[in-house]
């Protein structure tokens, strides 16, 4: 009995030491791995690729500066240099071009002598357009001082230039008659053939090289995929065309 005393108090005893020993002692050769660092969201050597819709707006002192306006959509391609704050872009979008001035008449005197007559003519004219150029980027991301923010606004510049494609019915020759009356009453029948023109190709001309700044905002849902929004003022050679450009789109980055 005695022995069986004794075994209990050693078994008691020895369960309090290992209670208030305290934590086991950690070796000086063992190392703690600390932990992993956060995904960068905007990150060196990155290569983009975006869709987008655009609209266009003109801004210009020609004519049609003001009713020009143009639906359309493009890609870019983005390269990020390996400090992540520059990089360079090539853009390329379709637009379709349209005037919004309407029909309008006018009193043209087609026969000097005879009294002038009521000509229609229709403003409602499209055509179709490429914008392509090359920009140099400069970005800030906001999550290098607010992690939880993937946010980054941008800024770009660059040249490149504007093809403008043929109107519908542009080129179409054209023919109609109109019946004039002098001052003693006389009428006659008058005649006049023409090709239709386009308005606007006829006030953009031929191809144009162009400059253009504007900026914008991206922001990453994940470290591959963002939204963003961006506006720009494009100078064309010939200022009366000069446009405000904007899209607004997806981009993947690698």
């Amino acid at each position: 009995m005695k022995r069986l005393v004794a075994l209990a108090v050693v078994i008691f005893a020895s369960q309090a030491i290992a209670t208030f020993a305290g934590e086991p002692v950690v070796s000086s050769k063992q190392v703690i791995a600390p932990p992993p660092p956060p995904p960068e969201f905007f990150r060196p050597n990155e290569f983009d690729i975006g869709a987008f819709g655009t609209y266009a707006t003109g801004v210009g002192s020609g004519a049609h500066a003001g009713d020009l306006h143009g639906w359309g959509g493009g890609i870019d391609l983005t390269y990020w240099f390996p400090w992540k704050y520059a990089g360079v872009r090539f853009q390329g979008a379709g637009l379709d071009i349209r005037s919004g001035n309407g029909s309008q008449s006018r009193e043209v005197t087609l026969v000097p002598g005879f009294a002038p007559v009521s000509v229609t003519t229709s403003g409602n004219n499209s055509v179709a357009a490429g914008v392509l150029t090359g920009d140099f980027m400069l970005r800030l991301p906001l999550d290098d001082f607010w992690p939880s923010v993937h946010l980054a606004p941008y800024f770009f510049a660059g040249l490149g230039g504007i093809i403008v494609g043929g109107g519908g019915s542009e080129g179409r020759s054209v023919s109609e008659t109109f019946t004039v009356t002098n001052s003693a009453g006389v009428s006659r029948d008058v005649t006049f053939t023409g090709r239709r023109v386009n308005a606007i190709r006829d006030n953009f001309g031929d191809d144009r090289v162009l400059g253009h700044f504007g900026g914008g905002l991206e922001y990453r849902f994940t470290p591959h995929i963002g939204i963003f929004g961006e506006a720009g003022y494009d100078l064309v050679d010939g200022a009366s065309n000069n446009f405000i450009q904007t899209n607004f789109g997806l981009r993947f980055a690698f």
